[in-house]
């Protein structure tokens, strides 16, 4: 399991990426990010955290007070499928931010290659989710490996 962590990136709308990678555990030390400064909203992607533990959990909902709390703005962008299961499980998962896109799981049986592929939820995006898509590594057909209702459920 790697510990946490992040980078952020500046983008060209006054708008900054956060960068987050690893397991978010007791260990990970969402203080500093909080505690960041600086004008603009904030966008963590989450495609890189492959896990999250039940006290990861809870510095999560910690971090996201936080942020509401000093009146930050901010959206969940490529959310894992390990911050899927908690989006759908925990109410107050994602506080006061929106969930703009999630990252769909998909399995190739032929050669056991795992992809994640992008899904749009903002307005006016499609929120179809394809039950199968072509395997880069063999060619062969990749099947989702989720229950596709829980992938959408919770976008605003």
């Amino acid at each position: 399991m790697k510990n946490l962590q992040w980078k952020v990136e500046q983008l060209p709308d006054e708008k900054r990426l956060v960068v987050l990678t690893g397991a978010i555990t007791e260990d990970a030390d969402l203080r500093t990010l909080a505690a960041m400064d600086g004008p603009g909203e904030l966008a963590f992607d989450l495609a890189g955290v492959d896990q999250i533990n039940s006290c990861g959990v809870r510095e999560w909902i910690l971090f996201v007070r936080k942020l509401a709390d000093a009146e930050r703005t901010f959206e969940l962008v490529r959310c894992s499928p390990a911050i899927v299961r908690q989006l759908n499980t925990i109410a107050n998962f994602r506080g006061s931010g929106s969930v703009r896109s999630v990252m769909l799981p998909y399995y190739c049986p032929s050669c056991r290659n795992e992809v994640h592929h992008p899904l749009e939820l903002g307005p006016g995006a499609s929120k179809e989710i394809p039950e199968d898509a072509p395997c880069p590594k063999c060619g062969g057909t990749m099947e989702f490996d989720d229950m596709p209702a829980t992938y959408g459920s919770f976008s605003s």
